[in-house]
């Protein structure tokens, strides 16, 4: 017989072989979940492909930096409920386990259908469009042609290797992960914020030809042209800060797990707008607006980066900068798998999600088989979407409502965090603001931005945001019926009291 560390049903005890496995557990620091939070929003990936869609899709031509600061003060607000609510459940599937004991079993795993679809569709977007730089290097070093280089089934074939490499470091450890997350920042940062930084005093001291000062009113809401235009541009604004969430749904995996993953989160919203806001900044004054609305006409986003450190920076610097957006997208893709294969464990965990998810690798130590599922299942996505042109085209335009997708999700647990807290509302005046008004005025604006958003979409352009949503109703109702458990015959509660 083996040691016994537990204690089985009625006290008896359980051989520790045969012990179920659990996430390991208290493997990464304040500073690991803060590198994981900000590589997961990805900032070179989302100013390449979205630059210039704020630009003008959404018609807020240079107010673009007003729109990232707008856009991050309900975002900051939600990362304030994330806190509070992980400081008394850290659990790894975060939002959908809070929202299932605080409003509605049925909310939380709308909840949590809503961001796995989410993560598995944009699982979709990040590697082709990382195959797309790859290529387009690959062009640089007159190593393929570009021809080659626009064929859909060879985007295809290297978005699914840069898909097998993501999901094999996050089936191979939490370590691993967060190490190569770590590599991910530090290029990122490099490459995005020096090369601004450095184009930005070019500018000032220099002043080169084609080139464009700043003027303040780039930061002044009252530049944005319309009520609707605000909407689409918070829209993409969610996307840009999408994803510093990461952290907390690798609570389990951290130390002082109820306190640090909160705090990354809060402090990686700092980082990111710093660096949103400089880089659209140095983008702005660099690059023509006869050029923004030629990649807009082209469909050609991603280039905006590279048209920028080209001429900011030099020739060198196209590669550099080449290198970033492609290792930021190539981060980003694995965190979001990440937190997709987090929140299915806890859903399987609970019994209203395939019991196959909720499977641990005992060695590793991470939910593998979970990972694995959603992988293939964002392969089959590709070779999809890659496969018909057509799709491809409507598909390529996803990037530009999922903000609908995270508004809801982010939006919904800003609203539970004050509604958990009611009873305690008034215990503290700090508290009342960081745990009550913020969180809900956060969460309201988000839902409401959703809402403007589909609304001045229209249907053909918010089809998949609405199928997403539709596709989660009767799936809830079947997954109701179909489970013996008593997860929704869950008592809602509310806390009495705050840490």
């Amino acid at each position: 017989m083996t040691i016994h560390d537990v204690e089985g049903p009625f006290g008896v005890p359980v051989p520790k072989k045969e012990e179920a496995a659990t996430l390991k557990a208290g493997e990464l620091n304040l500073f690991d979940s803060t590198a994981v939070a900000v590589s997961s929003v990805a900032p070179a990936y989302s100013l390449a492909t979205t630059m210039v869609l704020l630009w003008a899709i959404v018609g807020v031509g240079y107010a673009g930096p007003a729109v990232i600061w707008i856009s991050f003060i309900p975002v900051l607000f939600i990362a304030y409920s994330y806190f509070h609510l992980n400081r008394k459940d850290p659990d790894c599937g975060a939002s959908y386990s809070w929202l299932s004991k605080l409003m509605s079993p049925y909310v939380g795993w709308f909840n949590g259908w809503v961001q796995v679809a989410t993560s598995a569709l944009f699982c979709v977007l990040a590697p082709v469009t990382a195959a797309q730089n790859t290529l387009a290097f690959f062009v640089e070093e007159n190593w393929i042609s570009q021809a080659t280089a626009n064929n859909l089934w060879w985007q295809a074939i290297v978005a699914a290797l840069w898909l097998a490499l993501v999901t094999f470091i996050c089936v191979w450890g939490i370590r691993y992960t967060t190490n190569f997350q770590w590599v991910m920042v530090i290029v990122e940062y490099v490459a995005v914020l020096g090369f601004s930084i450095w184009g930005i005093i070019k500018v000032a001291a220099s002043h080169p030809a084609h080139t464009m000062g700043f003027h303040m009113a780039w930061l002044s809401p009252f530049s944005i042209k319309s009520f609707a235009a605000l909407a689409a541009g918070a829209a993409l604004g969610v996307f840009f800060f999408w994803g510093w969430d990461t952290s907390v749904n690798l609570n389990e995996e951290s130390k002082d797990a109820s306190k640090t993953p909160g705090r990354a989160a809060i402090i990686s919203m700092f980082f990111l707008l710093v660096i949103f806001i400089v880089n659209i900044v140095a983008i702005q004054m660099w690059v023509p607006a006869s050029e923004l609305n030629n990649l807009n006409s082209t469909g050609n986003y991603t280039t905006v980066m590279l048209y920028f450190a080209q001429h900011a920076v030099g020739h060198w610097a196209l590669f550099v900068m080449l290198i970033a957006v492609l290792s930021s997208t190539v981060g980003t893709t694995q965190t979001t798998l990440l937190p997709a294969a987090r929140v299915t464990l806890s859903m399987a965990r609970d019994k209203v999600f395939p019991s196959v998810f909720a499977t641990i690798e005992p060695k590793r130590q991470t939910p593998a088989i979970g990972t694995l599922i959603i992988a293939f299942i964002c392969l089959f996505g590709i070779f999809l979407t890659q496969g018909n042109s057509t799709l491809n085209s409507d598909f390529s335009t996803l990037v530009g409502n999922i903000g609908v997708l995270i508004a809801f999700y982010y939006g919904t647990t800003g609203v539970a965090c004050a509604w958990a807290y009611r009873r305690v509302a008034f215990v503290s005046v700090k508290f009342f603001f960081s745990g009550i008004l913020l969180p809900f005025v956060g969460g309201i604006v988000l839902l409401g931005v959703g809402v403007e958003v589909v609304h001045e979409s229209g249907l053909k352009s918010s089809l998949p945001i609405l199928v997403t949503f539709l596709l989660g109703v009767p799936l809830v109702i079947l997954t109701r019926f179909m489970t013996t458990g008593d997860f929704f015959k869950t008592k809602v509660i509310a806390y009495d009291e705050i840490d």
